[in-house]
């Protein structure tokens, strides 16, 4: 595939037209036919071919300004040859000093990439000096200065950093880049690069990390991956489930580059699919990211509407399951130059994301942006030196504790090219605590994996936070749980008693994330399960407002089972005398049957009673032990 069309899958730069600089008319012989074959070298981005042409055709002709240019530019922005580039241009400015006006100019832009900031600060400066430069060159040179100038107390004051190579399993001599992780971070998700010239391709490929490190990387499979296009710049979601990718030149696509989805059922990935309008127009789309409830999608595109340049935009879902209209994230995060590889954290307050428009270290540096009390998205802030460099920091991912940061970069340890590194994060630039819930449903009789609906509510507003389902294969689920709130975790299947969990974050900042095994139970006569989110005040019996959520799914349970007849039962420890437990215990129950007649479930389908502390679960010996005995039961009477 082209390589133009691959860039596409990670960064936007401006490259100046080699076909542009033509020869001088003092160019004959060798010299100029060593000149035409480099050029035409440089059209099919045989760079290294087209290197070693325009060195012959300035050993024949010392003076060929033109083919000095021309390597200049060629090791520039092709082959980033940086110290070579400047040898180019120096020269061009001894033979002629005003013969090419942008010489300084890229000689401030060759320095900069080499980390001599004072040295490109000069340049730019003295291009900037020059008469009559166009609007936005000067434009663009002065935001270089301000960019040197940052650079320079940005690595006087270096961020704690100590990057580490993912190693073998997942780095090879080709580029890497892009990382994603699942939440409980079991496996890394990954663009590979292949090829040379304009048959680049890239493909994504899958490490599963191990107690010994990263496995031994594999392609994710032919589902997603093809033989004919580029499939690349991709965002596992934070369940593994669903993986949105960027394709270039498919037939069903509808421009240059558009958004992908595939999900994966059991251990094999679906074929997938174009996500489709309103997200993909005719011109591109690319490095999609989805937030951990699985509302927003967040890509990097070009639209009439937006700032310049690529910009980040977002899709809320619609009730109906569509994707709306993609709006802009905000002039605080896009610029009139390029932002691109944008990644919602799941705490979903904190966006990181790639950008040459903000004040940084010269060319695309990673940034930090957190959503303010007001939904907009606040000044963003560059991660520092040395995370980023000179070089093209292009995304980063954060683990959903926020300790550990993914990206990719060429340091001094890579196995060839750029390679996939991992860094803690520093504590000022993390984002909010995120846990996750995570677990194997099955049929309590037979073992057998259960595909179930599973709602995840916020306690105390009792609003629905996610949804999701486990896999139909093996049973199982994973969902990202951001700290801050308390959650109610329901399980429902067709013809089984839910399931419900109670899962405290309030107040966490750290912790271990919460696995369950859940085993539904057939709704028959006798079987009975606990209601974990039902609250009371202490020695109270008035039904808190967190409980609301998991009525609602008892309601629900009730009105899709009209045969249906339980008994609530209400239990209690053994603190206090065994009469007032019982008065307590059948004032909650009864509480509970209140609520539910009062949504309209038929009231001789439900009786309650209150049990005390006659039926324990747990000794009552011990704080814990009080803690479960004290419960809300629901029992099928009948059916």
């Amino acid at each position: 595939m082209n390589k133009t069309l691959t860039l596409l899958l990670t960064i936007v730069l401006p490259f100046i037209g080699f076909s542009q600089i033509t020869t001088k008319e003092t160019a004959k012989g060798k010299a100029l036919e060593y000149f035409t074959h480099g050029d035409n070298d440089i059209a099919y981005q045989h760079f290294v071919a087209a290197d070693s042409f325009l060195h012959l055709a300035v050993k024949e002709k010392d003076n060929f300004i033109d083919a000095w240019i021309l390597i200049g530019q060629l090791n520039s922005q092709g082959m980033k040859n940086y110290p070579e580039a400047i040898r180019a241009f120096e020269k061009v400015k001894l033979l002629q000093a005003d013969y090419y006006g942008d010489v300084d100019y890229n000689l401030g832009l060759c320095h900069m990439n080499t980390g001599d900031y004072a040295k490109a600060k000069t340049h730019f400066i003295s291009y900037l000096a020059l008469p009559k430069i166009p609007a936005q060159s000067r434009m663009q040179a002065d935001k270089m200065v301000k960019d040197c100038n940052f650079a320079k107390d940005a690595m006087a004051h270096p961020v704690d950093f100590k990057p580490i190579n993912l190693g073998p399993g997942v780095n090879t001599a080709a580029d890497e880049s892009m990382p994603s992780l699942t939440v409980d971070g079991k496996a890394i998700y990954f663009t590979r690069h292949f090829g040379d010239g304009m048959y680049q391709d890239e493909d994504i490929f899958v490490s599963l990390n191990t107690t010994a490190g990263f496995a031994q990387a594999s392609s994710i499979g032919a589902a997603i991956n093809t033989e004919q296009y580029i499939e690349g710049a991709q965002n596992i979601s934070p369940s593994g489930k669903y993986l949105l990718f960027t394709s270039v030149g498919r037939p069903d696509g509808t421009g240059s580059a558009d958004v992908y989805i595939s999900r994966k059922v059991g251990d094999l990935w679906e074929r997938s699919n174009n996500i489709g309008s309103p997200i993909n127009t005719p011109a591109y789309e690319t490095q999609p990211c989805i937030s951990a409830d699985g509302k927003d999608l967040y890509y990097a595109g070009i639209r009439a509407t937006g700032k310049g340049g690529t910009d980040i935009w977002v899709s809320h879902l619609n009730a109906d399951g569509t994707w709306g209209q993609p709006v802009t994230v905000g002039e605080n995060v896009n610029t009139m130059y390029d932002e691109m590889r944008p990644y919602i954290h799941p705490d979903g307050g904190t966006l990181y994301f790639s950008s040459r428009g903000h004040a940084g270290m010269g060319n695309f540096d990673v940034y930090v942006s957190k959503r303010q009390q007001d939904g907009i998205w606040g000044a963003p802030v560059n991660l520092g030196y040395p995370i980023n460099t000179a070089g093209d920091e292009l995304g980063i991912f954060v683990t959903a504790d926020g300790s550990k940061a993914y990206y990719a970069s060429e340091q001094k340890d890579t196995y060839g090219q750029m390679d996939i590194y991992t860094f803690d994060m520093p504590a000022n630039l993390r984002p909010g605590f995120t846990s996750y819930v995570k677990g194997i449903v099955f049929d309590a009789d037979n073992r057998d994996p259960i595909a179930s609906y599973i709602q995840v509510y916020d306690l105390e507003t009792g609003k629905l936070f996610t949804t999701f389902s486990s896999d139909k294969i093996n049973g199982n689920f994973l969902s990202s749980l951001p700290a801050g709130k308390n959650y109610a975790v329901e399980v429902m299947k067709d013809g089984y008693l839910f399931w419900s969990h109670n899962v405290s974050l309030k107040e966490v900042t750290e912790g271990i994330p919460v696995e369950v095994n859940i085993p539904l139970r057939r709704i028959k006569v006798g079987e009975a399960m606990v209601l974990n989110n039902i609250f009371f005040e202490s020695e109270k019996y008035e039904l808190q407002n967190e409980s609301n959520a998991e009525l609602e799914v008892v309601a629900k349970m009730m009105s899709k089972n009209p045969s249906l007849k339980i008994e609530i039962g209400g239990h209690t420890d053994n603190t206090g005398s065994e009469e007032s437990n019982r008065i307590l215990s059948e004032n909650r129950a009864k509480s509970v049957y209140d609520y539910l007649v009062k949504k309209q479930i038929d009231a001789t389908r439900i009786t309650y009673k209150g049990y005390a502390s006659s039926k324990p679960v747990a000794a009552n010996t011990t704080a814990e032990g009080k803690a479960k005995n004290r419960r809300t039961e629901l029992l099928v009477t009948g059916i």
